[in-house]
């Protein structure tokens, strides 16, 4: 945490000192020409870093970043694909190299997971990820847990779905740095931008608001339920 502090207080002192709105504005004019002019191999460079960087736990925001360059189609391919092979990878090395390590370390968290596991299966998962819960201690925890690898990979790719979504849209709807050069910050009062900003603030709040409104029923409680039901026989 203290690294990245430090990082960004360095990147902001060397943006404010050494490098002009205009010089931004001519990279990223550069960035976006190549994007169109070499699709394959940017996409290719694009999904590397972005996959790379998603094994660094805290580096938020970037899916905003690749819909604001790449748009709103590829940055989903990007994100869910490059958001998912990172987990894997977390998730493999939690559950081969870091194992011991991680049950000392997530005691409680990795017996409550096994518990709802237990209960609910992937559905568990499925709403820690739409419910925007810490996508690196989910991985870690994850790999030291009962859960297959493939129902891992799955949930994980459609649980983070709807934020993808929205966080894609965000990027889209940004102004380039020649708009916000040339119009100002009224650039950004945008009516999409804004409602997808919101969409995200609100995304996780409605998720959790859901899951303790209908929780989700035990894995095989409504077989049992049917069976009592038979087992008692019609009402005389």
């Amino acid at each position: 945490m203290i690294v990245a502090v430090v990082a960004l207080m360095l990147l902001a002192w060397y943006v404010n000192t050494q490098v002009s709105l205009e010089q931004l504005v001519i990279q990223e004019e550069r960035i976006r020409n190549t994007i169109t002019q070499q699709p394959w191999r940017s996409f290719v460079v694009g999904f590397s870093i972005y996959t790379g960087l998603s094994l660094v736990p805290g580096l938020g925001g970037k899916a905003i970043v690749v819909g604001w360059l790449f748009g709103f189609w590829q940055a989903m391919i990007i994100i869910i694909v490059g958001l998912s092979s990172a987990a894997m990878a977390i998730f493999f090395l939690s559950r081969y190299l870091f194992r011991d390590y991680i049950e000392r370390r997530y005691t409680s968290f990795l017996a409550r997971m096994n518990m709802h596991l237990k209960r609910e299966g992937a559905f568990y998962l499925l709403t820690l990820r739409m419910a925007h819960a810490p996508y690196s201690i989910v991985n870690t925890v994850s790999g030291a847990s009962r859960l297959r690898p493939w129902t891992f990979f799955w949930a994980t790719a459609v649980g983070l779905l709807p934020g993808t979504t929205v966080s894609a849209y965000v990027g889209v709807s940004l102004p380039s740095l020649r708009e916000l050069s040339e119009r100002g910050p009224i650039s950004l009062i945008d009516p999409p931008l804004i409602a997808a900003l919101g969409a995200s603030a609100v995304l996780p709040l409605l998720v959790r608001w859901l899951l303790r409104r209908f929780p989700i029923p035990a894995r095989g409680q409504s077989h049992r339920s049917d069976a009592s039901q038979k087992s008692r026989g019609p009402k005389p």
